[in-house]
């Protein structure tokens, strides 16, 4: 058993930043104001979206899937998406 403890966000004024890696696993903090967003992309691993607070709409090939506190997603690797908050959000993003 390894106790991780998360180093506050380093990356001012960017809506995503690292909090934390082990392994092959990274942990980066997720944070958007209502509006904001980030246009489609795609990444190389897994990703798990864990929402705290506020609220994100997914786009994910032709589906829309909002996430609020309690809701996760995985997205496969390779899985073209892009990300709008509805409101202030502050999320965990799991790569692995």
């Amino acid at each position: 058993m390894n106790l991780i403890v998360a180093e506050e966000p380093q990356s001012p004024g960017k809506p995503i930043a690292p909090l934390t890696e082990y392994g092959g696993t990274k942990v980066l903090q997720l944070s958007l104001k209502a509006g904001g967003g980030i246009p489609s992309h795609q990444a190389k691993t897994n990703v798990l979206v864990i929402v705290q607070k506020g609220r994100l709409q997914f786009a994910c090939e032709e589906r829309q899937i909002e996430l609020s506190p309690g809701r996760m997603l995985h997205l496969l690797p390779s899985e073209p998406h892009s990300v709008l908050a509805s409101e202030d959000t502050e999320a965990y993003l799991i790569f692995s």
